[in-house]
């Protein structure tokens, strides 16, 4: 649940064709920096599901950058290889956001 679509996306946009390692582990990583000493003293062992979008975001950023650094990122759609390469960490996340899906429904009933 907080792994998985970070990792679907990030690889998505990322262009890779597979999923190495190093991606899981950069998802990995990210997700454990969620956790402070705090929530794990209190054997907390996830983040608030209240941050999983943020959460998603910043796990599909770093899984796009590892991409990147592995040089498997091949682009999606007008983004190529070569705008990833030169995206900054803040960039990619917000490129990440940019192609999230939001759960926004349009009413079905017209409503006099």
């Amino acid at each position: 649940m907080y792994l998985f679509p970070g990792i679907g996306l990030g690889s998505l946009l990322s262009g890779a064709r597979h999923i190495t390692d190093g991606m899981l582990q950069a998802a990995s990583e990210c997700l454990a920096s969620y956790m402070t000493e705090e929530d794990i003293k209190k054997g907390i062992l996830y983040p608030c599901i209240d941050s999983i979008r943020n959460v998603t975001a910043d796990v599909g950023a770093a899984v796009l950058r590892a991409a990147v650094a592995e040089g498997l990122a091949e682009g999606h759609g007008v983004v190529g290889s070569k705008e990833l390469e030169h995206m900054s960490k803040d960039d990619t996340v917000e490129y990440v956001r940019r192609n999230m899906w939001y759960p926004e429904y349009s009413p079905l009933v017209h409503e006099k």
